[in-house]
């Protein structure tokens, strides 16, 4: 259901609106996705939004995604753009994803120390392989974990969430180390993300037992059996239809635990991004 907050709302709204276009363009091309995160859970719980959520998040397989990508300048048209690290955005907007503008709304991101005019956008993970057997995952998750802390140090003013909660030890450190010092060493942060995705889609999913969205935020949680995805369902969201995985059960749970069961306190209703709209077409 959209939210009480008109803010909120209108930044829901204009989410709804690129991901009608995104499905309408995946449906005609012949591309997967799937609805995940919190908008899987408001699929399955609200039929539409989360009430406090106020983005959109979405997995694509790899070959998909990547085609989307270079194909976007003649799918995507405006208001809409596609973009990521490798062009179609400036640098200090782009993630280490794919996301889609949509540039009838202009916004200010507040969530990281650099505050970033962009437009609204939801956010596309790539989806990738996972090599077989319990040591090689071990290992190749670790191997994508470092080019994950590498970037994050080379982009850590642009990137890095201030305000999420429930951080481990070790990341709290790490942020509070950061936000004390002055100096930030001087890397590509292109050729990081280079070496980061090369690595990352290593792994076909069609060959794979266990794939991963490992862009995405929930680390470990985000390595996933392949048959939760062996079939797509077509299930409401508001006024549309959008892709669900066939094992979103077992794939929230695994996320969330008992999702069903909405948070009580607006302490436990993480905020994930904090929005200000400054613009609108």
């Amino acid at each position: 259901m959209f939210s009480k907050n008109n803010d909120m709302r209108r930044l829901q709204s204009a989410g709804l609106m690129t991901l009608k276009y995104l499905d309408e363009i995946c449906m005609k091309n012949g591309m997967l996705y799937y609805v995940c995160g919190g908008t899987l859970i408001g699929t399955i719980r609200e039929k539409g939004f989360i009430p406090w959520d106020d983005d959109i998040d979405v997995m694509m397989p790899r070959r998909d995604y990547e085609w989307m990508m270079r194909h976007r300048n003649e799918l995507f048209k405006q208001p809409f753009i596609a973009c990521d690290y490798r062009g179609g955005g400036e640098r200090d907007t782009i993630k280490a994803h794919a996301v889609i503008y949509n540039t009838n709304v202009r916004i200010i991101d507040k969530n990281s120390n650099s505050k970033k005019e962009q437009y609204s956008y939801i956010d596309i993970f790539p989806l990738d392989g996972m090599p077989k057997g319990k040591l090689r995952r071990f290992f190749h998750y670790y191997h994508a974990f470092f080019w994950r802390v590498v970037l994050q140090i080379s982009w850590y003013d642009l990137i890095v969430n201030q305000y999420k909660k429930n951080r481990n030890v070790v990341e709290r450190g790490f942020i509070y180390f950061m936000n004390h010092v002055k100096f930030r060493p001087r890397l590509d942060s292109g050729k990081i993300l280079d070496r980061w995705h090369k690595v990352l889609s290593k792994y076909d999913i069609n060959t794979s037992d266990m794939i991963c969205s490992l862009t995405g935020p929930c680390r470990k949680k985000e390595v996933l059996r392949s048959s939760f995805f062996d079939e797509v369902l077509r299930m409401p969201f508001e006024n549309i239809e959008v892709n669900v995985p066939c094992g979103y059960d077992a794939e929230l749970k695994q996320y969330y635990g008992n999702y069903m069961i909405p948070p009580k306190t607006m302490a436990e209703k993480e905020l994930h991004h904090r929005m200000e709209i400054i613009g609108e077409k």
